[in-house]
């Protein structure tokens, strides 16, 4: 049995379908990875036909003598797995499987086009089916999967249990066995084969990495998330199997030895990005065996993922000791009501400068920390969005801000709110087609580009977002400066990186 896994995800990573892969290889499946990175990348938009008609040729070749071909998708790649899935069916006969957040939370429509749908955890289930096609059995049992049957009807199957027991699962796999991928940025050279070389090459251009100035190898050391935020579908996914067991961890070894793995793999590695949605939320006593462990197995610096409630100063301290260098937090906004808003209550400013106060000790050896904001949120009202710019402005510096422009995604409950109040109308612009990246062009949204980089002064964007002069500035007078000023940002920063490039 042979199994086609296709990643359309700009960043090569692609940590659920390689866990995929090689959960099938140690059950004797043969496996043929491909990666089609997403040529738009963050800078989305309608656009249904993302590659070239050759890619999607080779790509079904490579499909051809395989049973069974999946598709990981998320919301925003939706167009990708659609024209990938209409490329292998017009060559092949190959059943194709869709799975991932997108899948999971919406597989009637999904099946429109695929043949089967993973709801939930993949590993067994995806198992199931290649089991399945071999012995010509029924594909509508499966728990986890479902399908059309013959007589037009779903087949809407239950989720198993969550594997509770992380360390039983593989690795990722990074082995480059059979991996192929086409790079939007070489585009004539077709699908190849993946080398580490190019692996590495590729990593090197991350956004992360590019800050950073070292090669970053990106892991998750568990899964789910301790929180229940209005705007995640972490949300959905919990309210699927029941929220008690959906926070799991691997153990210290399992992750440790995915990581000297891969760095005989990719040798040139000079960080490692946990991704974990909260990495701090890990026990101290974990946080601390971790840490122990890391610094005489692996040595490397290392970056992660902390929320406001559960970063402590002993938990910054031992991670610090280990190797911690920089750190993102969640802050999503300032306004004590659209907290509530988005259940994130429990994580107010107090709890959050408190948390900001820990970080900023350490300044001294770390890079500034990352803290992202959502902007452009439906129920913000000015008031709310001037109390964030004041929020900014009591951070304590040096840091970076991640401004992302709320996506409405499908399964959260933001998306039903806003759907049910008629803020949302047309899903293909507003969501499946959005970028984080396509912020409002304001007065309020341009303080927090200017104060991204963390060097505006603290009383000069606080003057700025005081009422005597926002209550002016923000009048529809001057919406054209604003929007004018956004349209001339871009071609700067071009211009700049172009300059710096040479220099």
């Amino acid at each position: 049995m042979r199994v086609a896994l296709i990643s359309p995800y700009p960043d090569i990573t692609a940590y659920g379908v390689r866990a995929i892969a090689a959960f099938l290889k140690a059950n004797g499946v043969a496996v043929r990875l491909i990666f089609l990175p997403d040529p738009l990348g963050d800078a989305l938009t309608d656009c249904p036909e993302r590659y070239p008609a050759a890619v999607m040729e080779q790509t079904a070749a490579l499909c051809a003598d395989c049973d069974l071909v999946g598709v990981s998708l998320m919301t925003n790649y939706v167009d990708n797995a659609v024209q990938i899935t209409r490329a292998v069916k017009a060559k092949t006969g190959v059943p194709v499987l869709w799975g991932g957040v997108h899948p999971t939370i919406r597989p009637e429509e999904c099946l429109e086009l695929a043949d089967l749908v993973c709801v939930g955890d993949g590993e067994e289930a995806i198992l199931d089916v290649v089991r399945a096609i071999e012995a010509d059995g029924d594909l509508t049992t499966i728990a986890n999967i479902q399908a059309r049957r013959t007589d037009g009807t779903m087949a809407r199957n239950a989720v198993r249990p969550l594997t509770q027991n992380l360390d039983a699962l593989p690795a990722p796999d990074w082995s480059h066995e059979d991996h192929h991928i086409w790079d939007s940025q070489n585009p004539l050279a077709g699908v190849v084969p993946l080398t580490p070389a190019a692996t590495e090459a590729i990593l090197a251009r991350g956004t992360v990495s590019l800050l950073l100035g070292k090669i970053g190898y990106q892991t998750m050391t568990g899964r789910g998330c301790p929180h229940r935020c209005a705007y995640c579908v972490n949300d959905a996914i919990k309210a699927l199997y029941g929220a008690k067991g959906y926070l799991r961890w691997r153990g210290t070894d399992h992750v440790l030895a995915e990581i000297e793995t891969v760095r005989r793999i990719l040798p040139d590695i000079g960080y490692v990005w946990i991704s974990d949605d909260a990495f701090f939320a890990r026990p101290l006593a974990d946080i601390v065996e971790f840490c122990r462990q890391w610094k005489t197995r692996i040595g490397l610096p290392f970056s992660c993922l902390g929320s406001p409630a559960t970063i402590s100063r002993e938990k910054m301290d031992a991670l610090l000791d280990a190797g911690l260098f920089y750190l993102q937090m969640g802050v999503q906004t300032g306004s004590p009501r659209i907290q509530k808003l988005f259940n994130r209550q429990a994580m107010g400013n107090e709890v959050m400068l408190a948390a900001m106060r820990i970080i900023n000790a350490s300044k001294d050896r770390m890079f500034p920390p990352s803290y992202d904001f959502i902007l452009d949120t439906p129920y913000e009202t000015t008031a709310d969005r001037l109390e964030s710019v004041r929020f900014i402005a009591q951070i304590p510096k040096p840091f970076r801000l991640q401004p992302f422009s709320l996506v409405l995604y499908p399964g959260t409950k933001l998306h039903a709110m806003a759907a049910a109040d008629g803020f949302l109308t047309d899903e293909r612009r507003q969501v499946y087609t959005k970028s984080y990246t396509m912020r409002r062009p304001d007065y309020i949204n341009l303080l927090i580009l200017l104060a991204k980089g963390g060097r505006m002064p603290s009383r000069l964007l606080a003057l700025l977002a005081s009422d005597a002069v926002a209550g002016v500035l923000v009048r529809p007078l001057f919406n054209p400066l604003w929007q004018g000023l956004f349209a001339l940002m871009g071609p700067a920063k071009r211009l700049l990186r172009r300059v710096s490039g040479r220099a």
